[in-house]
């Protein structure tokens, strides 16, 4: 399989990059004499932290507003807003210890066009420092999301803001909210983000909501606050993660943490682009689907073009974020014995950097993945990953999670094999349980609902896309055949929602690649987005939401390729 890799930096898609993901394979046991990293005049970009200063958080719980700040809005990038930064205390550990973010909201300027409907956005890899979050950069986050931008040369699409998401879902009346996630506020500088972890993500996104409605109503007059909302989550990559696990949540964590005046939250479902999902292997996977989740395909091989020129291996690049972010993340306090949302399963160790990557001695990886996951995600981070271009020559990851080349020419982990024969190395456990754990949809491996629930307990409507030319969250077929599960992850969720069917619609949106249509990672959120004319209305991205939000859908299950 020829497979085109391309990676952008985080300027020219407005900080919507790339998936959050998990482990996999990218070295083989014979490294050579490593080589420094950390030399070569690497930059990370730490900028100015917003929403540092804050006020106490004791006797305060989930989904409180703090402060916020209204932001001018620049007329060019989005009309007939009202911007806001907010702060707003959110789960930590569990919905008993509270933490803080940040984020942004967007409300339409005139009251009479409010529909009291919520879109809950989660944004995709773009570090985790506080610096790099939405709130920090509310111009890339207009631009980003704002225009209907893709594709290359005489076939790029360069829709104009105005008609785009942005202006789209506000000319709908609709309120957007945007998280940073928890981004380690009021702790030290280098605090991070936690990085795919599904119930500190969910929470983030479900109390921005929250924040959102409570800035709204501050805005209207006395008495008018209305009674009820509702609350659609969408997500790009990392944040499809955030978004269903979100929608997952969405119906028990509104009702079990629920403020003295909130008022009700009708979630109607989730648009979860390019998710984060399929992470690993179960007791229950099929067998000829062991090797082929996200862990096991998708880390591999290097990137190959920015700018012109190779940017290193995206599994350590990602897989850095991941690591850094789950060995700190217990941190910050224990589950409470009487805990109904736990972020991760309390009676296994916290997963540790060594376990699952070299250190000084074998390549070093252990030192370059901090250093990767204390800035935010740019071209220059790639070359702290160029020595693992090669992994004969380098080695990153421990010997549990190399593999080595497939019969189509790709590297194959072995993360899935591993986790399945726990005893094979007991070290590796605890992070096999934490990636299934977090792990979206029927698949996962916790506690929690599984698939997104109405108010009312019927299920939600769901909607997924994916691009057959995803190098990032696997989905890599040529042809224009709906792809199978073995080759898109993708397909391998939506397979897995079929209990959903019979009552919610189920949607599978997959873009096949051709001349005009680059089906990749990042373009499949404004493919999604254009109506065929570079504009957002009457795309199916804006007729999910309109039929979402009014209950309308057809239900039932249907995978088609859009493009085709």
């Amino acid at each position: 399989m020829t497979v085109s890799r391309r990676l952008l930096t985080c300027a020219a898609v407005g900080g919507l990059l790339l998936a959050g993901v998990t482990p996999a394979a990218a070295a083989t046991p014979a490294p050579a004499a490593p080589t420094s990293v950390l030399a070569g005049g690497a930059k990370i970009n730490q900028g100015k932290a917003p929403c540092k200063s804050l006020p106490s958080l004791k006797g305060k719980k989930p989904g409180q507003l703090l402060k916020y700040k209204e932001l001018k809005v620049d007329p060019a990038l989005l009309q007939g807003a009202r911007m806001f930064r907010v702060l707003y205390t959110t789960a930590g550990v569990d919905e008993k210890h509270v933490q803080a973010s940040c984020g942004l909201v967007l409300i339409p300027t005139k009251p009479k066009d409010r529909t009291n409907e919520v879109v809950a956005y989660a944004h995709g890899t773009i570090g985790m420092h506080q610096s790099c979050q939405p709130s920090n950069n509310p111009t890339n986050f207009l631009t980003g999301l704002g225009a209907i931008s893709y594709g290359q040369g005489k076939y790029a699409v360069r829709g104009k803001q105005k008609f785009g998401i942005l202006q789209g879902l506000i000319d709908g009346g609709r309120t957007v909210a945007a998280t940073d996630y928890y981004s380690g506020l009021g702790e030290p500088a280098s605090a991070q983000q936690n990085y795919v972890l599904g119930v500190p993500a969910a929470a983030a996104t479900l109390d921005s909501v929250r924040a959102a409605v409570q800035v709204e109503n501050a805005l209207e007059k006395k008495g008018k606050d209305p009674k009820s909302w509702k609350v659609a989550t969408w997500g790009i990559s990392q944040g499809g993660h955030a978004a269903f696990w979100a929608a997952q949540l969405a119906k028990d964590y509104f009702a079990g943490t629920a403020l003295k005046k909130d008022p009700k939250y009708k979630p109607v479902g989730t648009a979860a682009v390019v998710p984060a999902s399929s992470f690993i292997a179960t007791a229950s996977t099929p067998p000829e689907l062991i090797g082929r989740h996200l862990g096991d395909l998708e880390m591999h091989e290097p990137a190959t073009v920015v700018n012109g020129r190779p940017v290193g291996n995206m599994g350590a690049l990602l897989f850095s974020l991941v690591v850094t972010s789950w060995e700190k993340y217990p941190g910050s306090g224990t589950l409470q014995s009487d805990a109904a949302f736990p972020g991760y399963p309390g009676a296994i160790p916290t997963p540790q950097l060594d376990e699952v990557l070299t250190g000084p001695a074998n390549g070093n990886g252990q030192e370059v993945a901090q250093s990767i996951a204390a800035g935010c995600l740019s071209a220059n981070l790639a070359f702290l990953t160029d020595p693992y271009n090669d992994p004969a020559q380098n080695a990153f990851f421990q010997q549990p999670m190399w593999g080595g080349p497939g019969p189509d020419g790709t590297w194959v982990g072995q993360i899935d094999a591993t986790c399945l024969n726990p005893a094979a190395d007991p070290e590796f456990d605890s992070w096999c349980t934490w990636l299934a754990y977090n792990q979206p949809g029927p698949d996962g491996v916790n506690p929690f609902n599984k698939i997104p629930r109405r108010a009312n307990g019927s299920y939600a409507d769901i909607l997924i896309a994916e691009g057959m030319d995803d190098n990032v969250v696997w989905c890599m077929q040529s042809g224009k055949d709906l792809p199978t599960p073995a080759n898109c992850l993708a397909r391998q969720l939506y397979d897995s929602l079929t209990p959903a069917c019979a009552s919610a619609s189920v949607k599978l949106d997959v873009f096949a690649k051709t001349k005009k249509s680059p089906a990749s990672h990042i373009s499949t959120y404004a493919q999604l987005a254009d109506n065929g004319k570079a504009k957002y209305k009457g795309s199916r991205l804006d007729k999910w939401f309109n039929g979402a939000f009014k209950n309308s859908l057809k239900s039932g299950c249907k995978a088609s390729v859009v493009n085709g």
